[in-house]
């Protein structure tokens, strides 16, 4: 560029760079003659060069908005929803998708209802207007009901159905009464005044659904809640005065109800007495642990005791008021009713005839047990003591001194008797045996003969119940029963057989006669 004094006139190369306007929106770096000062030119004339100015082209070209504001300001969020926000969206779509498909299920399968229910009384059911059914206080009052005549109602849900009974004496009332298989009731009675969920004398809670017992005979009364299609049954104790009693249907559904009531003369007798296997209360069966049924008469498999005892080491201890091995017989029964026909049964004990012996009887005795303490007695006869004789050994046998009491040889020499073998004394009257017989045998041919119950050499061990050496072993009076057998005298067996029907538990009383229980064939079977 060249400096005159005309106006100055840039040349081609400085007015090439002065122009800036072949570059809109770019910066330009420029220095002045010192070398010091950047100078920024933007797109706009007015900016004079002096001659000192020496140009230096930049060394690279920056945007215009590097060093803006706007290039300091927060960046704008994306429109577009992040992973993480995707992710929960989809899992709460899928939670409502759950909630709503449960509820349909539920409103399909029980049989859900929902029901608004406006001011005006009227009932809305799933969106729907009915014809309103609901009485004062949600109530049906039919009045007074008399005794043996049956009163049929229909009763909707969540409704009570109120009668009133006049009872003009304490007396037993049976309630029969008819309602659907899916029916589900509560009954309520109270005396003098209307019953409710919370004030009642007594309260029975009838379910069609429940499986309750089947009367096997019209004529029996099995238990406090017996089914007969469709029939429920109660009893109650009602004192004189005007009973109310109340229905109330829980159901979702109306219901058809019908009752009626009927006097009982007496409840005290039981059917079968319970085949002495329950405590009969009011007439009904309350059976022992160990029973089933109205009247007691299924038992569970296996049955240890019958029920009445607790097993322990081998043998039954049996409750207050049984007895018996198996304590299947009450207190005041005999265990062999017939005291094994040599005896009588007063008030649950044998007394024996003469000549008998033992708990039922079944023992051959002596007229005289003690054989007049001169003897033994053996299977029923007396083993009389040398000297003694008679049926019972009560005569004294006179003896000679000569005749050495016939186990020895007399020696007129020295007066004196020389007895034989096994045989002492002055007389040669006792016997010598290899041991003592002690107190329950006498020495008879050199050997001991025990009393009955007794056994061994000396006649110092208890003999076992003969039935022990079945599936036991005797020792000292104990039967040591084998693997599988339990009982006083090993009696009591257990086997478990598998079949193509079913597994059948087999318990063996008495030899010869076991019963069984098989879960397909229902109760004990005996042949």
């Amino acid at each position: 560029m060249r400096v005159t004094g005309k106006a100055t006139t840039p040349s081609l190369g400085t007015q090439g760079l002065a122009d800036t306007s072949a570059f809109p929106g770019r910066h330009f770096l420029f220095k002045t003659s010192s070398g010091s000062t950047p100078l920024f030119s933007s797109s706009s004339p007015g900016y004079p060069l002096t001659s000192g100015t020496v140009y230096t082209p930049p060394p690279r070209l920056l945007p215009r908005n590097t060093f803006s504001r706007k290039a300091f300001k927060l960046k704008k969020p994306s429109k577009y929803c992040s992973w993480k926000c995707a992710a929960l969206s989809a899992i709460a779509a899928a939670l409502l998708l759950a909630i709503l498909l449960a509820y349909f299920i539920a409103m399909h399968l029980l049989g859900l209802n929902w029901q608004l229910q406006p001011a005006d009384g009227h009932t809305f059911n799933n969106g729907i207007r009915t014809v309103p059914w609901s009485l004062k206080n949600s109530s049906i009052d039919s009045g007074e009901a008399e005794v043996g005549r049956r009163v049929t109602q229909e009763v909707p849900p969540g409704v009570f159905w109120r009668s009133q009974i006049h009872i003009s004496q304490p007396q037993f009332l049976k309630f029969n009464i008819s309602l659907g298989k899916d029916a589900l009731f509560g009954v309520y009675i109270r005396r003098g005044l209307p019953p409710s969920h919370a004030q009642y004398d007594f309260m029975e809670r009838l379910d069609g659904k429940e499986k309750w017992s089947v009367v096997e005979s019209p004529r029996e009364r099995r238990s406090i809640q017996t089914l007969v299609q469709n029939e429920a049954v109660f009893v109650q104790y009602l004192d004189v005065g005007l009973w109310h009693l109340a229905f109330y249907n829980d159901g979702k559904d109306k219901e058809t109800v019908s009752f009626n009531t009927v006097v009982l003369d007496s409840v005290q007798d039981c059917p079968r007495n319970c085949h002495g296997n329950g405590e009969c209360v009011s007439g009904l069966c309350h059976c022992f642990p160990g029973f089933l049924g109205a009247d007691c008469a299924k038992a569970a498999c296996p049955v240890l005791c019958s029920g009445n005892g607790q097993y322990s080491k081998g043998a039954c201890q049996c409750y207050s008021g049984w007895k018996g091995a198996e304590c299947d017989v009450p207190m005041n029964q005999c265990i062999d009713p017939s005291c094994s026909g040599h005896g009588s049964c007063i008030d649950g004990n044998c007394v024996c005839s003469a000549g008998y012996k033992g708990e039922h009887c079944e023992e051959v005795d002596c007229l005289d047990p003690t054989c007049s303490s001169h003897g033994v007695c053996v299977n029923g006869e007396c083993l009389c003591s040398p000297g003694w004789g008679g049926l019972n050994c009560e005569l004294a046998r006179a003896q000679c001194p000569d005749q050495c009491g016939g186990h020895g040889t007399y020696l007129p020499d020295t007066g004196l008797c020389s007895c034989d073998p096994n045989w002492m004394g002055p007389d040669c009257s006792v016997e010598v045996c290899s041991v003592d017989c002690g107190t329950h045998g006498v020495c008879i041919a050199g050997a001991c003969r025990c009393e009955e119950g007794w056994t061994g050499a000396a006649c110092d061990q208890r003999v076992c119940h003969p039935r022990c050496i079945e599936h036991g072993t005797c020792k000292d009076g104990k039967c040591e029963c084998q693997e599988g057998w339990n009982g006083e005298h090993c009696t009591i067996g257990r086997q478990t057989t598998g079949t193509e029907t079913g597994t059948y538990c087999f318990i063996f009383i008495n030899p010869g006669t076991p019963r069984s229980k098989s879960p397909n064939i229902g109760p004990f079977q005996t042949w």
